[in-house]
């Protein structure tokens, strides 16, 4: 798997990302003379060379455990024997064309070489030029090459041979032509598509998993699959420009040709990246669109709230297995974050806990470890609508609680609800930006909230002596606004702010639909004028 791997910065628990795009490669059988043997190229070795050959690339694994995991993927892994049986083949005929081809279909009837050897249940190998195999086969190895070959994420064998110790067996993945049957009279069939396949894989079922219990190499795969899967729908959206209809986009083709003109090259290539792609630019401009439509008719909102996943939440800490910790399994990590957020949105909706609300909008990010988050808008009706600041003391505090009337609150405020702390006490916080707090932090003591300064309130910091917080001491003024029922209900980090004007709205709704982390990026050929909405996504990714 070829990509550029780009964990975030820090100290924080271990996190898989990707930038830009994802390749999966297959390598020739044998190594040409720059490069080191590796992957499949080192089954044709013996096995206590080839464990030699891993141990200079990765000096702290154990030595035993590289013999063991080679023995046993010898045995039982089909492509390992394919490439063994391969090497046989070129040394009995040295002066003879040898290519191994991998089958899209067992069930297809193809001149193979006959070996006794299971892995012609997954690969032919062909020998001569009387056998060529079919033009349209994907993955096709041969004994020498300068460079290795793409495979295409649709192949069936792209899973098993990227991850041989996840599929030991071989077991091959998805493809195009996967059915599923419906247990019913009519036995009806209805194809599989790529997102459901991995959503069966990634459900958890009884007994052991080695998928679930592969720690960081889980969180590649769910990357991976996650690629392939929007790979397969950027593709179909590029072979169907036409059903776009993007000679609509007429404004965008005038501006290209004036463009055009003015740097005296030719328009090249128009590829569109439609709003119906979810995340992409034109889909995220759409659902602001659609938001300040909701402001018009049912006025500016009147709370935002900033819901974070917990990893020490008890839902997710029983579900661990063995030695497991929460960013080994970020499927149980949104799975329990989306129930608790249907909880919170049918508290705040349906029980009222704000009071009547009339419209609502959120949409989940993550954070760069990973964590899921939610920011939401809630609008009000006139009867429940925050005016003075005795309703917003009612609903939002920006104090630490007192821990003789209220310990558990006091303790969730303390570990979820402290900002920082950052400025001249750690200078190396993240909010930091030349040298001041980007969230300005730490606030001013107040002894009353003001409603309204700039379009938000000035919530009620009380001077109090300060409290110890790990290694620092902090007080009021490094709280960050949360709702009590709320926090001690979901015992997470939930920032409450009031909306106090109406010059709030257009950030807010901004903020919320900024989309997705990305780079800018300009791709053009020489000599003209291209236009890749599709390219410039996944290049910036």
């Amino acid at each position: 798997m070829g990509a550029q791997i780009k964990p975030p910065r820090g100290t924080g628990p271990y996190c898989y990302r990707l930038h830009g795009q994802v390749y999966h490669r297959v390598s020739p059988l044998y190594a040409s003379d720059q490069h080191k043997e590796s992957y499949g190229q080192l089954y044709i070795f013996d096995s206590s060379e080839a464990t030699e050959k891993r141990l200079s690339n990765n000096q702290n694994c154990l030595q035993h455990v590289f013999e063991k995991l080679d023995f046993m993927l010898r045995e039982i892994n089909p492509f390992a024997q394919s490439y063994l049986q391969m090497h046989r083949l070129v040394q009995e005929h040295p002066t003879t064309s040898v290519k191994m081809v991998f089958l899209e279909d067992k069930n297809l009837d193809m001149q193979r070489y006959n070996a006794p050897t299971l892995c012609t249940e997954v690969a032919a190998i062909f020998v001569g030029d009387n056998g060529e195999p079919p033009a349209n086969r994907d993955i096709c190895v041969y004994p020498v090459g300068n460079t290795c070959q793409s495979i295409s994420p649709l192949n069936q064998c792209c899973d098993p041979m990227t991850y041989p110790l996840l599929f030991p067996r071989g077991e091959c993945s998805w493809n195009t032509g996967m059915e599923h049957v419906e247990e019913r009279r009519t036995a009806k069939r209805t194809r599989v598509t790529q997102l459901q396949y991995y959503a069966y894989r990634l459900s958890q079922r009884n007994g052991f998993s080695i998928l679930h219990n592969s720690g960081k190499l889980f969180q590649q795969y769910i990357v991976d699959a996650y690629v392939k899967t929007e790979g397969s729908r950027l593709h179909f959206l590029r072979q169907n420009q036409k059903d776009l209809r993007i000679e609509l986009y007429r404004g965008l083709l005038d501006a290209l040709e004036c463009r055009a003109h003015n740097e005296n090259i030719r328009t090249g290539k128009l590829i569109i990246l439609p709003s119906s792609f979810q995340g992409s630019p034109r889909h995220m401009q759409q659902n602001y669109q659609d938001a300040m439509a909701m402001v018009r008719k049912f006025g500016k909102p009147d709370l935002f709230l900033t819901f974070t996943c917990n990893p020490s939440w008890s839902e997710i800490l029983n579900s661990m297995e063995g030695v497991q910790r929460p960013e080994d399994r970020p499927d149980i990590i949104v799975r329990v974050f989306n129930m608790k957020l249907k909880e919170l949105l049918e508290d705040i909706c349906k029980h009222g806990i704000f009071g009547t609300v009339l419209a609502y909008i959120y949409v989940i990010e993550f954070q760069k470890r990973g964590l899921p988050h939610a920011h939401i808008l809630l609008t009000l009706d006139s009867e429940s609508k925050i005016r003075t600041k005795d309703d917003i003391d009612k609903f939002v505090s920006a104090e630490l609680p007192d821990p003789c009337t209220d310990l558990r609150l006091f303790q969730i405020v303390t570990k979820c609800m402290v900002h920082g702390p950052c400025g001249t006490i750690n200078i190396n916080s993240p909010c930091m930006r030349d040298g001041q707090c980007c969230k300005s932090f730490p606030k001013q003591f107040k002894d009353d909230t003001e409603e309204n300064v700039n379009g938000y309130p000035i919530y009620r910091r009380r001077a109090t002596e300060p409290v110890q917080v790990g290694k620092y001491s902090i007080d009021n003024r490094w709280v960050v606004p949360y709702n009590p029922w709320l926090l001690k209900k979901f015992n997470a980090h939930i920032n409450v702010e009031v909306c106090a004007s109406v010059k709030s709205v257009k950030y807010l709704y901004k903020y919320v639909y900024k989309g997705h982390d990305a780079a800018s990026v300009k791709i053009q050929k020489e000599g003209a004028l291209d236009h890749d909405e599709i390219l410039s996504f996944v290049e910036g990714r």
